[in-house]
């Protein structure tokens, strides 16, 4: 239980540092600090759910093991966290400079996806 907690308050963390950058118009820095925020969110669920911790270097593992175990993740949440996952590689990787549309996206779902992997009922 406390890995997941820690895992939740890295995703604060980095959602914080991600609307910090957003504000300061540093698009590539608010979107890739959202994506690390959407994945520790997912990592805390799984964690606090299913007592599991992927090890696996492909994140969208996460998801296919949130499905099998956290019901409510199905839907909006999975919808959240792969759009933080596709562009993983763009923000991170690729020799280009997202938009301020594509970083307040990013930022946007990984608010939304923390603040249901906050939610202690989830499972």
């Amino acid at each position: 239980m406390r890995d997941s907690h820690v895992a939740l308050k890295k995703a604060q963390q980095f959602l914080e540092a991600a609307q910090s950058e957003l504000a300061n118009e540093r698009w590539d820095a608010a979107g890739l600090s959202a994506i690390h925020s959407g994945i520790c969110a997912a990592d805390a669920v799984l964690i606090r759910v299913a007592g599991l911790r992927s090890a696996s270097q492909d994140h969208e593992h996460v998801s296919t093991m949130l499905l099998r175990s956290a019901p409510s993740f199905k839907g909006n949440p999975r919808t959240q966290l792969l759009s933080l996952l596709k562009m993983k590689n763009t923000v991170a990787y690729e020799q280009r400079l997202i938009t301020q549309q594509e970083a307040v996206g990013l930022v946007t779902a990984a608010t939304r996806l923390l603040s249901w992997a906050a939610d202690g009922s989830r499972g």
